[in-house]
């Protein structure tokens, strides 16, 4: 292919402007369909956000309408420039609720970089206008420029309304807190998820933009676009086969960018078409709120506050003189005076707009709460449910938050709501994990917390590594497999079960370990799980093939050991004198040495060497009563998972506390039925505080009471350590 001008590649740019703007399309579409599934129907933005990825597909998408050299007495090519600019608004109008997701350098930077965009493409349009181009009459510039503008009116207010809602946030949080108990069942951690889930969906910042005017007009605006889209589509798409490559420079990529974009502006006005007629059902109809909602000039007062604030805020300047700074504050307070007449105009032109969808709303909602009424006079019994959901939702209402203390929720939203977290908990205990709760109905207790480790075998280093629960599991797990004349089914079981205890261990570790030490040892209990997992092997000593050579348990509990030495002789023979400097096979085989040997020692203090069966299956319950005593750190753990220093992570966080709790809720009724050891909530968190506090209490002493030691065998022991 050869190009002997620049106007031979213009159809391949054509082509790079339908794909970008297919892009964009794709991500609104899925989106709403995400939207949708979860029956939110203000549609969050997920994927279709404000971001500098973002930023550039519309730049590259906004191809023809800021392209100075194409004819537009071309039909086709004036087709094409207005539905890029009716895809750029319906873009805008998509992802103006992600401006509440971010901070205030997040929202300058990428408010700024949209700015620069916007002001091209104003820019051109006005060029072509204003010329004998003549792209559309003088009186439609208004009309197509000030759409444009109004994101940059709702980020002025973003900063402002993310503070008061982390204020209401903070003191609905302190209602939960005041009622909290120490110790929570499965139904009152079912409770406390509820909570926090309707305070983190009605502070979400996304809601809260996405209940604005400027989206319900935007929406109402969508609805115009979406028709002329669809038409223009449909016009198009029977006329390919009598004109497919026109007479632009662009030739057959022009029809490609028209009907993507104007499949974008169908697709993409769905969002906002919804977030317009949706609005009056978030709130509660009353006298007070229908007369607000129709006050076009009514300027709510977080609408003001942040424009306010910074006008009386005295900026430290270093320009010198008196006269100097009296001209800076001047440019300033006429500068904020521009932006407040202009914020107030783009509220009252945005409801002044809205009023007819809204009018007709509220005129069809009091239709049907007339009707439901009517309805209710001859019904003589209330159904039993509704009573029961009435009163659910009377218990949550206090905790949902409004920024507009006139504008109650509506309990049709709360109870959307509260259906959406009761259905992600449902589908979670479906997905319970039935090998895990096999696994544990072999524990009775917490004894093997004890038994897995004896002060007797001396460590292999002699600073001490701190150990893990995934550590101590994996390791305990790794013996097992290699056990010889165990069936396959005993040990992929308890492969299964360990793996869906350790999906559970992963997210009390993560949440709860700081210290350096103890994220290392998890770090490598991770690195190695994969390959004991998948690979039947621990640090690539393959553990099946031993045990195949009809090798004694002993035998085989002696060669880990030993595996476990020459790793750490061979960490001492190296430069490497700290332990901090030490890799995770040090600290893997650390672990082996000291868990292969105490299972040893508790094999020798039989009166009978137990068979292979035996031996698996003790070391089965010591795995389960170790996962026992890590889930007791369930409850706390999902109260952490509710409330993140993040606003904006808040609502992800509370469905993992959902699902996880879902998953755990057969796990919680086990551990509820027994008695916890008496233990602080902060050492219950490190398996070595657990070990400690067991010691000394005296029913744990029978671990190794009256257990004969072979001396030979402790000889041995401390002749490998050196």
């Amino acid at each position: 292919m050869v190009w002997e001008s620049p106007k031979d590649a213009m159809p391949w740019v054509g082509l790079y402007t339908a794909i970008a703007s297919l892009i964009c399309t794709l991500a609104m579409t899925v989106d709403v369909v995400q939207a949708f599934w979860k029956w939110k129907l203000w549609f969050p933005n997920v994927y279709f956000t404000l971001n500098a990825s973002t930023i550039t597909l519309i730049a590259i998408a906004m191809k023809l309408p800021m392209d100075l050299t194409t004819d537009t007495d071309d039909i086709e090519v004036y087709g094409a420039k207005f539905s890029g600019i009716g895809f750029l608004i319906t873009m805008l109008a998509n992802f103006l609720p992600s401006l509440g997701l971010m901070d205030d350098k997040e929202l300058l930077m990428n408010i700024a970089a949209l700015g620069i965009l916007v002001i091209t493409i104003v820019v051109n349009i006005c060029i072509q206008t204003f010329t004998e181009v003549r792209l559309f009459p003088f009186a439609r510039i208004p009309l197509i420029i000030f759409p444009l503008l109004w994101p940059f009116s709702v980020a002025l207010t973003i900063s402002q309304t993310r503070k008061q809602l982390e204020h209401r946030y903070n003191e609905s949080r302190a209602l939960i807190t005041s009622n909290e108990e120490k110790n929570f069942s499965s139904k009152e951690l079912k409770r406390y998820v509820k909570r926090h889930w309707i305070i983190a969906e009605t502070h979400n910042p996304q809601f809260v933009v996405a209940c604005l005017p400027v989206s319900s007009c935007y929406g109402v605006i969508c609805v115009f676009l979406a028709l002329i889209s669809s038409l223009a589509f449909v016009k198009s798409i029977k006329g390919m086969r009598y004109n497919w490559f026109g007479t632009s420079d662009y030739k057959w990529s022009l029809k490609i960018v028209f009907l993507v974009q104007a499949f974008g502006i169908v697709v993409g006005s769905i969002a906002p078409i919804f977030r317009c007629f949706t609005y009056v059902g978030h709130y509660n109809r009353s006298m007070k709120w229908s007369k607000n909602s129709l006050n076009v000039f009514r300027v709510e007062k977080h609408w003001m506050q942040g424009l306010q604030q910074w006008k009386r805020t005295h900026v430290h300047s270093h320009i010198p003189g008196r006269r100097c700074k009296i001209i800076f504050q001047s440019i300033k307070n006429t500068f904020l005076h521009f932006c407040i007449i202009y914020h107030i105009a783009v509220l009252v032109v945005c409801k002044t707009i809205c009023l007819v969808p809204r009018t007709s709303v509220i005129l069809l909602s009091c239709c049907w709460y007339f009707f439901k009424s009517v309805l209710k006079r001859f019904k003589k019994n209330e159904n039993t449910s509704n009573i029961n959901e009435s009163s659910e939702i009377e218990e949550y209402t206090r905790y949902a938050i409004q920024i507009d203390e006139d504008e109650r929720l509506s309990n049709r939203l709360l109870r959307n709501t509260l259906h959406s977290i009761t259905k992600l908990i449902n589908a979670s205990e479906e997905k319970e994990p039935h090998d895990l709760i096999m696994l544990l109905q072999k524990s009775i207790g917490f004894n093997g917390v004890v038994e897995f480790d004896n002060n007797e075998v001396p460590s292999l280093y002699p600073e001490e590594i701190r150990t893990c629960w995934s550590l101590v599991l994996v390791t305990l797990t790794t013996i097992a497999i290699a056990l010889p004349n165990i069936g396959n089914d005993h040990f992929k079981r308890l492969l299964s079960g360990l793996k869906e205890g350790l999906q559970i261990v992963s997210h009390i570790e993560e949440c709860l370990y700081v210290d350096v030490d103890s994220i290392k040892a998890r770090k490598a209990a991770i690195r190695v799980w994969t390959e004991v997992e998948i690979y039947h092997t621990w640090l690539k000593i393959h553990l099946r093939k031993k045990a195949c050579k009809e090798n004694t348990s002993k035998e085989i509990l002696k060669w880990l050991g030993d595996e476990a030495a020459k790793i750490v002789i061979q960490f001492k023979s190296s430069k490497k004198t700290s332990i901090d400097q030490s890799p995770n096979e040090l600290i893997l085989a650390g672990a082996m040495y000291k868990i292969s040997q105490t299972i040893l020692l508790y094999c020798h203090g039989k009166e009978n060497w137990p068979n292979n069966e035996e031996l698996f299956e003790w070391i089965s319950t010591i795995i389960a009563d170790v996962l026992a005593a890590c889930f007791t750190n369930l409850p706390h753990v999902i109260k952490l998972k509710c409330h993140h220093h993040a606003i904006e992570k808040r609502g992800d966080d509370i469905q993992n506390a959902a699902q996880l709790l879902g998953k755990s809720e057969k796990i919680l009724k086990i551990l509820e039925a027994r008695q916890l050891p008496n233990i602080d909530r902060e050492s219950m968190v490190y398996i070595d505080k657990w070990r400690v506090l067991s010691k000394s209490q005296s029913t744990t002493q029978q671990c190794f009471a009256g257990k004969p030691r072979s001396s030979s065998l402790s000889e041995s022991l401390i002749v490998s350590t050196i």
